[in-house]
């Protein structure tokens, strides 16, 4: 027995078709009321939850269109930049491509398609006097449709429309779609067309096409729902009636019932996987992915719908990665975003990553870290090498701020205790969380909060993080925040290069007071500049290289630089230097 994984991601053919009993019937009692003018209902909004079955139901629905010349045309939606003028592109020229017969009565109405004459959005259109953009599309999409519609009347011929994936113009944020749809939709019903629109789209976004109340006062609205035990089973004895036997059944009816549940532990079966991958999701079994295709998908849980911004996901994987998925049938990469090809696929991967993602792992690490510190015990050096690596898998901004606020927690414990290496490390993990969501400011924030803990309890790491909230201050031009983080850090550089007895020291504090004057540099501050160089000449005495050091340091005004003269040092003394710099290189 085989199962070809695209099955998965692919609505099943109307033969194989189960459930839904009430809505097919519903339906088709609808559309012969409306024949018989019992009924004026010309759109009908199909809604549920992702893997319920929504465009599965499209297409049963579309092959119960009995009519001798009825015409049924089914468009799945993809995200474009252009996607708004395609789509009624689209919808018109399906009307246009009909039999030979009709397109004499088209060649009067006019050769050009409707669609080349609509603007793109965003361009900048000439607009008659109170007309809006919504009336613009509206009108030119309806002004050819009364003599179609009169041929059709003629006829006795039905159009019969069958869209999916409506939603997509809301995840793009496309909020033109929504009013000049329900505007042609209600201009349809007021004329009483012979053309029939079924909409699908997922539940939660139905109040975005309750535009003014235009669609939904004009549509009838059927609501798909999960499969119910029996019925799973009669899929499964028609398609796989082995896989019953081998528990395929319990495995569905522990989920959710959905199609895409059912598919997905048909796949998992088929392919002599056990019960447990399934109930975990072990998706990179199932789909034999790579490591670098298996890392992509711990990215999408992270988003709450099943359309992810090209621009910003590629930050995080690679391109080819993503076309790797596309080849095996899971993505649909465009020029501006990608998706997922089954909806019902991110409620699986939201599923896995919530049991086993590196989130929940990251947060019961670090309540085990807040259990030990309770009872004093330092934190093993594996442990935060480890919190390092997860919290670099999560890019979700909402959760970076749960996950500072818990290392903000541990970090303040730690430097009460005195783990001052320890809080230092998880600083700096703290603020790299913010930018690699290039969140700087966040980030010096970050910085110079657990800088000022530090305080009076370690120069040290004070003077360090000050330095880097400076840094990270700079790179978003706040230049008053930089300059205070780095008058901050001159300050701890200058109380630890005086504070530490000077024997055998001499580098260490020769490095600390260099420190402190780049501090000052970078604040312009040729004042503090001065007086910190003639105290370190007081420190050392005449005849010490280091006198010698900072004697011959200047400040340039003209370029607001540090100039240093290079003195002759002994190979030991380079050496020396060397690793003092690598000490204190952060």
């Amino acid at each position: 027995m085989s199962f070809d994984i695209k099955e998965i991601f692919t609505p099943c053919q109307p033969s194989d078709f189960i459930g839904q009993t009430d809505i097919t019937t519903s339906f088709i009692n609808s559309i012969s009321e409306y024949k018989q003018n019992k009924s004026d209902i010309h759109s009908f909004l199909i809604v549920g939850d992702e893997g319920t079955g929504k465009s599965s139901l499209l297409l049963k629905l579309a092959s119960s269109i009995t009519g001798r010349r009825d015409q049924a045309h089914i468009m799945n939606l993809i995200p474009d930049v252009k996607t708004l003028q395609n789509f009624f592109k689209e919808w018109k020229n399906q009307i246009d491509d009909m039999t030979p017969d009709w397109r004499s009565v088209l060649e009067k109405v006019g050769k050009r398609k409707l669609g080349d004459s609509l603007p793109f959005l965003g361009e900048k259109t000439k607009l008659s006097s109170g007309e809006t953009i919504i009336e613009l599309y509206t009108t030119k999409f309806m002004e050819s449709l009364e003599k179609i519609d009169q041929k059709l009347k003629s006829t006795k011929t039905y159009l019969y429309f069958f869209f999916d994936n409506l939603h997509l113009f809301k995840l793009t944020d496309n909020q033109d779609f929504y009013p000049i749809f329900a505007s042609i939709l209600k201009k349809i019903h007021e004329n009483n067309f012979n053309i029939v629109t079924i909409s699908a789209f997922n539940e939660k976004y139905l109040f975005d096409f309750d535009y003014q109340k235009q669609l939904t006062e004009v549509s009838k609205i059927l609501r798909t729902e999960p499969l119910s035990v029996s019925e799973a089973e009669i899929y499964l004895r028609r398609k796989f009636p082995t896989l019953v036997s081998k528990g395929a059944l319990n495995i569905v009816t522990n989920s959710q019932r959905t199609y895409f549940d059912i598919n997905l532990g048909i796949a998992f079966i088929s392919k002599d996987l056990t019960i447990d991958d399934f109930v975990e999701r072990n998706l990179s079994k199932l789909l034999d992915l790579s490591v670098e295709e298996e890392k992509a998908f711990v990215e999408f849980p992270s988003y709450n719908d099943n359309l992810f911004p090209l621009e910003q996901i590629t930050n995080y994987i690679p391109i080819d990665v993503l076309k790797n998925l596309e080849k095996k049938g899971i993505l649909w990469v465009g020029n501006d975003y990608l998706r997922l090809v089954q909806e019902g696929f991110l409620s699986a991967l939201k599923f896995r990553e919530r049991l086993y993602g590196p989130l929940p792992t990251l947060i019961v690490n670090l309540e085990a870290i807040i259990t030990e510190l309770q009872v004093g015990i330092t934190p093993s050096i594996y442990k935060i090498e480890q919190i390092k690596s997860l919290t670099a898998k999560i890019h979700d901004q909402l959760a970076d701020f749960v996950i500072a606020s818990k290392l903000r927690f541990i970090i303040k414990t730690g430097i009460e205790q005195k783990m001052f290496q320890f809080a230092y490390d998880l600083a700096l993990i703290n603020a790299t969380l913010f930018e690699v969501v290039s969140d700087f400011e966040q980030a010096g924030i970050v910085c110079e909060e657990v800088a000022r803990e530090f305080e009076e309890k370690s120069y040290n790491f004070a003077a360090k993080l000050y330095v880097k909230s400076g840094i990270y201050y700079e790179l978003v031009n706040e230049d008053l925040k930089a300059k205070r983080s780095n008058t901050r850090a001159a300050d701890q550089f200058e109380k630890l290069a005086f504070s530490i007895p000077q024997e055998g020291n001499e580098y260490a504090i020769r490095g600390y007071i260099k420190s402190c004057l780049e501090c000052c540099r970078k604040m312009s501050d040729v004042t503090y500049f001065d007086r910190i160089r003639k105290k370190a000449l007081v420190t050392f005495d005449t005849d010490s290289i280091h006198h010698e050091y900072f004697n011959s340091m200047q400040y340039e005004e003209k370029e607001q630089k540090m100039m240093e003269i290079e003195v002759e040092q002994t190979e030991d003394e380079k050496v020396s230097l060397d690793d003092l710099e690598k000490e204190l290189d952060f």
